[in-house]
């Protein structure tokens, strides 16, 4: 007589099974195992929570070893990876791969070297088929990062990964995975490239980066090339520009004008002060509060941070589920307003887990403390990526936002691009809000909303689409565009992404963006649909800018790049610009996320990726 004992066990059970495999095998070798690579999937999925590391890799080396045919359960194993790494999904929710891959490292020895030989080629072959230029990344880029991670891992050598991605670079079909596969390695590896690179197999990456002109790679370099210390021409991407070494501009009517570069030491500019410490990760935000004389800033630690004037914390506030992404305060009102953008451990451990939505924080000045006045959730959008709260009487603020819709297009669910305008007087309850009105025009990505001052029904706002757009609150559609007309039909403000706005006066509008350039407009040469030229074109150095605050004077703005800090002069037909002078420990200063003015706009705060506020004081 013939028993036959089916036994199911869920991931959790797994290191039971390990002696349960042992007893039954010493009654029988007729023991067989069923849905592993489901188990497998279950297991590898946990790793989303970076904690679970050493139990997931414990209970994987329980199944390969204690299975009985191990090329069969390896087989298994294989294809639970691949199906968990490379899966659409994990895209769609920006999840990295790189707390996956740190699984490898921990298989038993043989499994290990199988899943290196295994793993390599299936993402090469990937990362190398032919694709246009403009190519959708979400396609490959964590094939990209899977490779970056395994040269982190030392499973492909450094310089055996930089010789592939030469070549790579070196062919228009394959440049568009070759420059994601640079940036990320350059992200995971950077110890790596500068200190165990072969010299030559060096210059031979950045002769090969220096012949990538293409505009669509041109945040890509900009980070690469800043992060390795290298620097091109300035007619490097984007075109031929005869431009000086240190700073360029044209104007309507005079294109040969050049903009003067002010190093003496007289000058008037910017002078650093002191820094405020606090914050934990990067900070994205900052607003002013002029009546209460407070800085509030805010990134990826998710804390808002209450500032007094001589640089003591008087408040944290605890987003618990968020971190900032922008911020304005409606003054009139006392309202500071917070896109919330959600921190990634809370999603938690397996694939059910799903990130909370974007969320619009609502806080009221109470006192010397800030206290939340309500939470709008974003459910049906995918991001809220900036925030300004209109000026005047309304009690009211304008977004940015990436809506999920219900229509399906290529196979996939489709992303709406919208200006919201909000009135908050319109409900009773914040977390009920809905937009008056939603402007839909812009193509991809709305990156920054500004203010129009000398029209408070008037705003507008830059795009990833290379526009910038004007809106009127009591129209249904955009009233104006800066820019021009292209050859594909549309009217570009600038060459590619646009970073930020700021305005002033009417004649005293400024945009500028991934390409380098501050473009100065004129509201009255606007119109509605045809764009108008700027009235001059500033490049400041070789890289991004980040940050435009116009302050400091009438016609002033200070300018923070991927390279420095600056303050120009705009009074003049030719602009007079100054770098800011650097802090007396010689630290860096770039990278600064967010500018704000203060004290009569005389006093500068700078912030961004080393997690301090800089002070800067304009004398």
């Amino acid at each position: 007589m013939k028993l036959f004992i089916e036994v199911e066990i869920s991931p959790d059970e797994i290191p039971l099974a390990a002696e349960l495999f042992r007893t039954l095998r010493a009654l029988t070798d007729h023991v067989k195992t069923r849905d592993l690579c489901r188990l497998f999937q279950a297991l590898i999925s946990k790793l989303e929570d970076g904690n679970q590391l050493d139990r997931v890799s414990n209970e994987v080396a329980t199944l390969l070893t204690d299975t009985m045919s191990f090329e069969t359960t390896l087989e298994e194993f294989q294809a639970a990876f691949v199906a968990v790494v490379f899966s659409h999904d994990l895209v769609l929710r920006q999840q990295s791969v790189v707390p996956f891959m740190f699984l490898l490292p921990r298989l038993p020895d043989l499994a290990k070297s199988r899943m290196r030989d295994f793993l390599i080629p299936k993402v090469l072959k990937h990362l190398t088929l032919k694709r246009p230029v403009e190519a959708s990344r979400m396609e490959f880029f964590a094939h990209a990062e899977a490779f970056a991670a395994l040269v982190n891992l030392e499973f492909v050598s450094i310089n055996g990964a930089l010789t592939t991605i030469i070549t790579l670079l070196r062919k228009p079909e394959t440049r568009c995975a070759a420059v994601t596969m640079l940036g990320k390695t350059v992200e995971l590896c950077l110890q790596q490239l500068t200190e165990n690179c072969d010299p030559s197999t060096l210059q031979d990456l950045n002769t090969a980066l220096q012949n990538v002109t293409e505009d669509a790679f041109q945040y890509d370099i900009n980070y690469i090339e800043e992060s390795m210390g290298w620097s091109r021409p300035l007619h490097g991407i984007g075109g031929s520009h005869d431009v000086s070494s240190s700073a360029s501009l044209s104007t309507q009517g005079d294109l040969n004008k050049g903009m003067a570069m002010d190093s003496s030491s007289a000058s008037f500019g910017l002078h650093a002060v002191e820094s405020y410490s606090g914050h934990r990760n990067t900070i994205f935000a900052m607003s002013y509060d002029d009546k209460r004389n407070q800085l509030i800033s805010g990134g990826k630690d998710g804390t808002l941070i209450v500032w007094t004037s001589d640089g003591q914390v008087a408040e944290k506030v605890d987003m618990a589920r968020h971190y900032a992404c922008s911020m304005d305060i409606h003054s009139s009102y006392q309202t500071l307003l917070v896109c919330g953008v959600a921190k990634e451990e809370n999603s938690g451990s397996g694939s059910n887990r799903m990130l909370p939505p974007p969320c619009i924080h609502r806080y009221a000045a109470v006192g010397r403390c800030w206290k939340e006045q309500g939470v709008l959730s974003k459910d049906s959008s995918k991001l809220v990526s900036c925030i300004k709260a209109l000026g005047g009487v309304e009690h009211a603020f304008v977004t940015g936002e990436t809506f999920h819709t219900s229509s399906h297009e290529g196979g996939g669910p489709r992303l709406d691009e919208r200006v919201c305008y909000y009135d908050i007087n319109t409900t009773s309850s914040f977390g009920n809000l809905q937009p008056v009105r939603q402007y839909t025009e812009h193509e991809d990505l709305i990156t920054c909303v500004s203010l129009f001052p000398p029209n408070h029904n008037l705003f507008m706002s830059g795009s990833r689409d290379s526009s910038v757009r004007v809106w009127d609150r009591r129209v249904e559609r955009c009233v104006g565009m800066f820019g021009s007309m292209q050859k594909n039909g549309r009217v570009q403000a600038h060459d590619s992404m646009i970073t930020c706005l700021d305005a002033i006066d009417t004649n005293l509008i400024l945009s500028a963006g991934m390409d380098t350039r501050v473009l100065r407009w004129d509201f009255r040469l606007l119109a509605n649909s045809g764009g108008c030229a700027p009235v001059s074109s500033l490049q400041l150095d070789d890289s991004a800018v980040l940050k435009v605050s116009l302050g400091g004077g009438a016609s002033s703005a200070a300018v923070s790049t991927l390279r420095g800090l600056y303050f120009v002069d705009f009074s003049s037909a030719r602009p007079v610009a100054r770098s800011a002078e650097p802090f007396k420990d010689g630290r860096r200063i770039g990278r600064y996320h967010d500018l704000k003015w203060a004290n009569g706009r005389s006093l500068l705060y700078a912030a961004g990726d080393d997690m301090r506020i800089d002070v800067y004081s304009l004398r």
